[in-house]
């Protein structure tokens, strides 16, 4: 990563301060800029990479305009932006008050609410799978009449809390209020089940033009045994897809752009591929989590993609990415799943002994820690990461790095 030959003497308002936005933190402050950190977590990792560290609910866009309003300085913050964290309703509000670059609270809306933004993509015609709104116990009851396998989910929540896959057989009413459990506007939305391959992309928007900046394949080979609870084990960079699907995909995500009315931005989309169709899932308005848009796509396709972000976040141009992605390296990464009960055992390898290849490895669980079934994804317990000169060698190289980590539970 280079170091700026003439830094950016401007302040970077980050609205996250998590163990996934400290790469973030890092690259704004190599491009020369003051980072102002906040975070709802006092204690946040990223608190001591920052030049200040400011105290707020990222998720609660009035709590951020309060902290905003009282904080002194205001007037010199010169860009906003959330790094692995979905708080874009937040950067709106901060944009707003402070007439920064970045998007309107309608486009936020539309790629935070699961219903307004189907609705959405289908006025625009984009491919998406047959969905309704729910907002009732009986509402349910009668919609999955209409549909075959499917999947219930909140309309507002994140990182796969309260979605379970459900048909015409299942526990219906359990199922509803699992869901519901997991919507503060207490909304839910019922979708197809698409069986296919899963796709994770990250775009840039730049002059409201779209530019891939990285495809990965999502591994979801264990869904037998998660079910009913959809739960990713990592995945894959580059896909084994790309550059197949690339004229597709660049027309689906200019169309969103559109949709969205986004001018400079990023576009992070969970895809579907079925009988050499691609659908479109989800798409939110931020950098990916999951280290992909900090640590993967820089490895693997030595696309700078926080530094791009930063840019257009601050107003600023940047050169947009290749039109053809060329990859450097393979990436896979999966998780650490221990089975449920308390755990009493933890061997890992002494970190002299972890290969050069492993570039991430966290293990975020204590001897006396109750582990629960896995029902989404923040219950996982660790991460691996590597890299490869190939797919199956990657594959290989992270089974035998899971394989060295043993939590004994009982």
């Amino acid at each position: 990563m280079h170091q700026y030959k003439n830094p950016l003497k401007k302040n970077l308002l980050i609205l996250s301060g998590g163990i996934e936005a400290i790469e973030g933190i890092k690259v704004a402050k190599k491009m020369g800029l003051r980072t102002i950190v906040c975070d709802g977590n006092e204690n946040a990792p990223g608190k001591s990479y920052a030049d200040e560290f400011l105290i707020g609910n990222i998720y609660d866009p009035i709590e951020i305009k309060n902290v905003i309003s009282k904080y002194r300085k205001k007037k010199s913050i010169d860009g906003v932006i959330t790094i692995a964290s979905d708080a874009v309703r937040s950067v709106s509000t901060v944009v707003k008050q402070l007439n920064l670059s970045g998007n309107s609270m309608k486009t936020s809306i539309l790629s935070t609410d699961k219903l307004k933004m189907k609705k959405v993509f289908q006025k625009y015609s984009l491919p998406i799978p047959n969905f309704v709104g729910i907002s009732s116990r009986n509402e349910l009851h009668e919609q999955i009449k209409h549909f075959g396998d499917a999947v219930l989910k909140p309309v507002d929540n994140r990182g796969s809390r309260g979605v379970i896959r459900i048909n015409k057989n299942s526990d219906v009413d359990k199922a509803f209020d699992y869901s519901m459990n997991f919507s503060s506007s207490k909304k839910l939305i019922l979708e197809k089940w698409l069986s296919g391959y899963q796709l994770s992309t990250e775009s840039l928007v730049i002059s409201g033009k779209t530019y891939l900046c990285g495809v990965a394949d999502r591994n979801y080979s264990n869904l037998k045994n998660t079910f009913p609870y959809v739960i990713e084990d990592g995945g894959e960079t580059p896909s084994k897809f790309y550059p197949k699907i690339k004229n597709e995909l660049q027309k689906i995500m200019d169309a969103v752009a559109k949709a969205f009315e986004i001018k400079n931005g990023v576009l992070k989309g969970d895809i579907i591929l079925k009988n050499n169709r691609l659908y479109i899932i989800e798409i939110a308005t931020r950098l990916s989590g999951g280290f992909w848009s900090t640590m993967s796509i820089p490895l693997v396709y030595r696309i700078n993609l926080i530094e791009k972000a930063i840019l257009l976040a601050l107003g600023l141009k940047t050169k947009p990415p290749p039109k053809q992605l060329r990859h450097y390296c393979y990436e896979v990464n999966r998780y650490i799943f221990p089975n449920p009960g308390i755990i009493k055992n933890i061997t890992k390898p002494p970190r002299e002994k972890i290969p050069k290849y492993v570039t991430y490895l966290e293990v975020n669980a204590k001897v006396g820690d109750r582990v629960y079934a896995i029902t989404n994804h923040p219950m996982r317990k660790g991460r691996i990461q590597v890299i490869g000169k190939t797919r199956n060698q990657c594959i290989k190289r992270v089974t035998k790095i899971r394989n060295l980590i043993k939590i004994k539970t009982n």
